[in-house]
């Protein structure tokens, strides 16, 4: 007969304590009653998968000096930047093969006491190390994207990450200050932000958060504005296919267009999928509004 885990277990259990308590590996694979959350530490299938369980499963199979950082830092932080699935971010010491094991992304970096604070039985970086993480070991878009939510957050401001990015030599440091020097923590959104700095490299001088006023007063707050031609960028996040709200977004649109902005809504498919026809487009109504 199958065992369960015992109601005063946390929740999470390691392979060998597994074993202690009578459950076989086969058990372990193969009956419903459980799923694996990193590579020797499993779960109660009846538990919800959330990343921040990930995390705490990390820590009881991770060694001592290792510190969370990146995506999954943030999560810990409360900003939602890892999925439940995905992997769990550290740094290690000596620890090259660590990366093998399923559920782990490891980086085998140097770090130093200041940047970590201890967290269960491992630790936790601090959130200018986890800012630094985010952005010397991601593609541009998503550094930049990551990096706002964290400030928009109120968790960091650039001016900090700047100082914490002065005369550091890490690897990946002159990425990461290419990156920081995009950030931008208005954007209320990862697309939002990544549509920002799309723009930019496009040659545009985008500004977030715009808010566009009548003779009446407030008419609407956009994403994005490149406000020397009066156009306003949305993401299609603000747009909806429920009937009344499709109608109050219509009218929303009209009155922006009756002050004399062109609108551009942009869906997650123009953004990843269809990038260069969006940039024609935005190119072509600021030669044409110019």
């Amino acid at each position: 007969m199958t065992r369960t885990i015992t109601p005063a277990d946390p929740g999470l259990l390691t392979r060998a304590q597994a074993l202690a308590q009578g459950i076989t590996d086969r058990q372990l694979r193969e009956s419903s009653e459980y799923r694996r959350v990193i590579h020797g530490v499993y779960c109660s299938s009846a538990i919800e998968a959330t990343h921040v369980l990930r995390c705490h499963a990390a820590a009881l199979v991770l060694p001592t000096p290792a510190i969370i950082t990146g995506r999954s830092a943030a999560t810990l932080y409360g900003v939602q930047l890892a999925r439940a699935h995905d992997r769990v971010e550290v740094l290690v010491s000596g620890q090259k093969y660590m990366n093998r094991r399923f559920g782990l992304r490891c980086w085998s970096v140097r770090s130093w006491d200041f940047e970590r604070v201890e967290w269960g039985r491992i630790h936790l970086a601090t959130i200018e190390r986890t800012m630094l993480d985010l952005l010397a070991r991601n593609p541009l878009r998503s550094a930049v994207a990551a990096g706002d939510a964290l400030i928009h957050a109120g968790l960091i401001n650039q001016e900090t990450v700047y100082a914490f990015l002065a005369r550091r030599h890490d690897h990946g440091i002159v990425r990461a200050r290419r990156a920081a020097a995009l950030l931008d923590g208005r954007a209320e959104s990862l697309p939002e932000s990544e549509l920002r700095v799309v723009l930019v490299q496009a040659g545009f001088r985008p500004t977030p958060q715009v808010e566009i006023r009548d003779g009446y007063g407030f008419v609407a707050r956009v994403d994005l504005a490149l406000e020397e031609a009066k156009i306003a960028l949305e993401y299609d996040g603000a747009w909806h296919a429920d009937p009344a709200q499709h109608a109050l977004d219509q009218e929303r649109l009209r009155r922006i267009r009756a002050c004399g902005w062109h609108v551009i809504v942009v869906t997650a498919e123009r953004l990843y999928q269809r990038l260069p026809d969006l940039l024609a487009e935005v190119q072509a109504a600021f030669t044409a509004r110019r």
